[in-house]
């Protein structure tokens, strides 16, 4: 009988692959810590107009994040009673990606398992894509049966998440999930963007590496934040903002 890994971060798949090198592995390339999750084309929407000043090319060729999902509940539907083994951490991404899970495969009949990832190391990074085929073989081991009420549970949770308006969602320490405005993180951005031009993406990369290791802020997001903040006036640009590598930006002083 085959067995079924499923993953968020696109960067899971591969490592996944190699320490399970007999089982289908799903990878949803998503991050469900952001945007809308009810629909499609909202979501499509939304990612394509954070994608701004990141990459046009990159944009443009962004897919539809719920192709995934169709492909596997496709194939599932082949293979009847297989286990699918979802994977997760303790950030506010994959708890959500945990929960969306039970309710996509709501009607698929298949037993659905939890596999726990710890935190990464001394910075306590959070995350499916930050581990080694060898340990992933590890943790499979501890991996925890999803009961059908558990599975309703989550999947009602997932549709309570999905009908909030904030899209920006966060755990906490305890395991809980939070809800945040898009500019909770904004003084962040600008404490890492002195007064002398520097480039957008060394911005960005210097607001990542201080972000929150249990949630991780992807450059995606934080260029949609920078490119507000230029739109707003508080930062000066200098450049084409058709990708982040392509301009620079600096903190507007005072007169």
């Amino acid at each position: 009988m085959t067995a079924f890994h499923l993953v968020s971060p696109a960067g899971t798949g591969g490592s996944m692959r190699m320490a399970f090198p007999h089982v289908q592995v799903f990878c949803a390339m998503d991050d469900y810590s952001l945007g809308p999750l009810g629909d499609e084309r909202m979501r499509d929407a939304f990612w394509r107009d954070i994608g701004r000043g990141y990459d046009d090319e990159y944009r443009e060729s962004a897919s539809n994040c719920f192709v995934p999902w169709r492909e596997l509940q496709s194939v599932l539907a082949r293979e009847p009673g297989c286990p699918v083994h979802v994977w997760h951490s303790a950030s506010g991404a994959e708890y959500v990606f945990l929960r969306m899970a039970c309710h996509r495969l709501a009607e698929a009949g298949h037993p659905l398992f939890a596999v726990g990832v710890p935190a990464h190391g001394p910075e306590g990074l959070h995350s499916t894509a930050v581990w080694p085929p060898e340990r992933l073989k590890e943790f499979v081991a501890n991996a925890e049966a999803i009961s059908t009420a558990q599975r309703q549970a989550w999947a009602q949770e997932f549709s309570d998440i999905a009908a909030r308006p904030e899209m920006l969602r966060e755990c906490d320490g305890a395991g809980h999930l939070h809800f945040r405005d898009m500019d909770v993180h904004d003084d962040l951005l600008l404490a890492c963007c002195p007064y002398q031009w520097q480039t957008a993406s060394t911005v960005v990369g210097a607001a990542m590496a201080r972000s929150d290791p249990r949630n991780m802020l992807g450059d995606f997001f934080l260029n949609s934040r920078l490119q507000y903040l230029i739109d707003a006036g508080i930062l000066d640009v200098d450049g084409d903002r058709a990708a982040m590598r392509k301009y620079r930006v600096r903190r507007r002083v005072k007169r």
